[in-house]
């Protein structure tokens, strides 16, 4: 028996990238999914390469509209009746100028990244709160903690996301519902690493999707409120930002992200 045999486990940008592997994580450990992204084709396949047991259902689900967010819920109460696991993981990552960047697009990343999972959130969470259980776990990242230039409206987004997430588990201690946080560094293969050629300092480190699938197993069984995934230490870095902005700037600078992360906005079809 899997640790989450029984358990209804409702996964958003579950289509590619970190969603699929954490898909795969998430059914070997024994849960039953509900599969929400914009694409059901994409879906399909993620749904096909899954291990055996356990239920299997895909929703399209486009998380900025209301109408399909709570389509999502219904879905899943239909199918399971409860939600034990939201794992918000849905988000868009859009790095350039942020002078130049068009108002539309900063909406959207706003919409997606962080009133999206806070508004699902609120879907099952009066139902979680009548039981007296279930657990809410969001994707951030360490770009929402410390800073990350020339992705300022996706670090605001991931930041406030982080920062609701805290907040929420604080309010809600000793209800029996967990919220939690799992905030990756440079992850391989997804986001920007999508693109062939690109390749973070290595003084920064670069984790691996399954990395972050096993925080998020981690998460649901200790039910920790914030976990960092990145192989190098970087809670030295995020106590300096709180201590001096103006000097972890400085180290970000003496560490090569500035000038990576400036390389990929000027050239994002790297």
């Amino acid at each position: 028996m899997g640790t989450l045999t029984g358990k209804a486990v409702v996964l958003t940008g579950a289509s590619q990238g970190l969603g699929a592997v954490m898909a795969r994580a998430l059914a070997e450990a024994g849960a039953d999914l509900l599969l929400a992204a914009r694409s059901v084709d994409k879906l399909g396949d993620v749904t096909q390469s899954l291990p055996p047991g356990g239920r299997r259902i895909v929703q399209s689900c486009d998380v900025t509209q209301a109408g399909d967010r709570r389509a999502l819920t219904a879905r899943a109460m239909k199918e399971f009746g409860r939600v034990d696991v939201l794992v918000n993981n849905a988000g868009v990552e859009e790095l350039g100028s942020y002078a130049e960047q068009d108002p539309a697009v900063l909406e959207r990343i706003i919409a997606t990244n962080l009133l999206a999972p806070m508004l699902l959130a609120r879907e099952v969470l009066p139902a979680m709160l009548a039981r007296g259980s279930g657990h809410v776990v969001n994707i951030a990242s360490l770009a929402g903690r410390t800073g990350m230039p020339f992705g300022s409206a996706y670090s605001g987004s991931k930041g406030g996301l982080a920062e609701w997430s805290i907040s929420l588990a604080a309010e809600l201690s000793g209800s029996g519902v967990a919220v939690s946080v799992i905030c990756p560094g440079f992850v391989d293969g997804t986001g920007m690493f999508s693109r062939k050629q690109v390749s973070a300092p290595k003084s920064l480190g670069v984790s691996h999707p399954e990395d972050v699938a096993r925080a998020l197993l981690k998460v649901l069984s200790t039910r920790k409120v914030e976990v960092i995934v990145n192989p190098k230490p970087v809670r030295l870095l995020m106590a300096l930002k709180a201590l001096s902005p103006e000097t972890a700037l400085a180290v970000g600078r003496r560490l090569g992200l500035l000038d990576f992360l400036k390389r990929i906005a000027r050239h994002p079809g790297m």
